[in-house]
């Protein structure tokens, strides 16, 4: 079982985007944004204003990639960041999503560990 991975809803307007965070979307916010992978947990503290809807947005991409979606249906990174930012309540949210994705956390803990 992967557990870097989780998947959420993300509300733009009246639209609804499905936010895949995974291994895949990490590795493509990595190479888009010229970042290693250890680096990521000091990218969300230092910049969170940055780092939060960035990682969302790369989940967004990721699950149209997962899906054999359209990209061009997706909105563009400056509006979509506009929108996360200015709903301090969501962007809570979102960041604790971000946060159980990339720790791994799990509501139900499996006690075999990650077999």
């Amino acid at each position: 079982m992967n557990k870097l991975a989780g998947q959420f809803q993300v509300t733009l307007g009246k639209k609804k985007h499905t936010c895949h965070l995974s291994m895949n979307a990490f590795r493509i916010l990595c190479e888009r944004e010229n970042l290693k992978f250890h680096q990521m947990d000091t990218y969300l503290q230092e910049s969170p204003l940055t780092a939060v809807p960035k990682v969302i947005y790369y989940g967004l991409v990721n699950h149209v990639y997962m899906t054999k979606g359209d990209l061009d249906k997706l909105p563009d990174y400056e509006y979509f960041a506009s929108q996360v930012l200015d709903d301090p309540k969501a962007l809570e949210e979102y960041t604790n999503m971000i946060g159980k994705a990339f720790g791994g956390e799990d509501d139900n803990p499996d006690p075999e560990g990650n077999a």
